[in-house]
């Protein structure tokens, strides 16, 4: 009896081996083929253009077109990886009703995000500094504001809908058999990853974790929502909003409104820590699954490449 419960142990851990490294292969196959039809859209589009040098690169910063192009080839590989199981799941509308008070407080919670990677990048630029590089491209990575309109369609709509449908859909509900809080961790950790910069990875990291819980609580539409208003209303919006400041008013306005909503997502958090730390306790996944999942060698490895291409994004002072 206890060789075959061993037998059938050590067949689960395999399968999860498996099915990671499967998924997260899968899930980098997605950002090669990304990135590369991005690029190659920017030097057809280069090519295409007959202004200066420096007015070609500066369109090609501020366009979104290479980003739209890669958004339809990136989901070509993943809607060929889904089975009609997995796509389902994806799609699928939760019993659970979502309501006004408990979206605006997800975007408080969200904005606690925020806050934590204000303090987060101040403390990073000043390490990397002390070693002779700055994060202030990646900073501009992180909050600029689209320039133009197909720049704010793909980061303030169709970038969201895509993200979501590929760690929410996909990753999540492929690895969901192994336990929510499981799938939740290491979607958010692929999701961070994705980004690919030191001062972006831990806020996709933290915000993959909240919207994984509300993907799997609430349906994937309520994600993709809470997705496009952080990144349309909380971005682009209020950045557009403050123009109308000079330098110091609009820091002082962006300031305090991150910072209170912020705060009332610390509150929340707390008002709700009973039911949170309940959920974890019946969710949370073993050590021995993470284990399993982190050690294996595919993780590892794209894990050690995307570290460096973040590295790569660092400029020395």
């Amino acid at each position: 009896m206890k060789f075959l419960e061993y037998k059938k142990s050590d067949i689960t851990d395999k399968t999860l081996k498996k099915d990671v490294r499967q998924v997260t292969t899968i899930i980098f196959v997605y950002f090669i083929v990304f990135q590369f039809a991005a690029l190659v859209s920017s030097l057809v589009l280069s090519s295409m253009r007959k202004e200066s040098k420096a007015a070609v690169n500066d369109f090609l910063s501020n366009s979104g077109l290479p980003y739209l192009v890669a958004i339809g080839l990136g989901l070509f590989v993943i809607f060929v990886s889904m089975t009609p199981s997995i796509r389902k799941q994806t799609f699928a509308v939760s019993t659970r009703k979502m309501t006004g008070g408990i979206f605006l407080a997800l975007v408080a919670v969200v904005m606690t995000g925020q806050v934590i990677l204000s303090v987060y990048g101040s403390l990073f630029e000043h390490l990397v500094n002390l070693i002779g590089y700055t994060s202030t491209e990646q900073l501009k990575e992180a909050t600029g504001t689209s320039k133009t309109f197909s720049m704010l369609l793909y980061a303030g709509f169709l970038g969201p809908v895509t993200e979501e449908i590929v760690f929410r859909g996909f990753l999540l509900r492929n690895l969901e058999k192994y336990g929510q809080g499981f799938a939740i961790i290491i979607s958010a950790y692929m999701f961070g990853l994705y980004h690919s910069n030191f001062l972006q990875t831990p806020f996709a990291f933290v915000v993959g974790l909240i919207l994984g819980y509300v993907a799997l609580t609430y349906g994937i539409k309520w994600s993709i929502l809470l997705h496009i208003f952080n990144n349309f209303v909380l971005g682009d919006t209020l950045n557009y909003f403050l123009q109308n400041f000079n330098d110091r008013q609009a820091d002082i306005v962006s300031s305090t409104l991150i910072w209170t909503g912020g705060v009332i997502g610390m509150v929340i958090l707390w008002f709700y820590k009973g039911a949170i730390r309940k959920w974890y306790r019946s969710n949370k996944p073993t050590g021995k699954e993470l284990k399993l999942a982190f050690t294996g060698k595919s993780l590892i490895l794209i894990t050690i490449i995307i570290f460096i291409i973040s590295c790569l994004g660092l400029d020395k002072i």
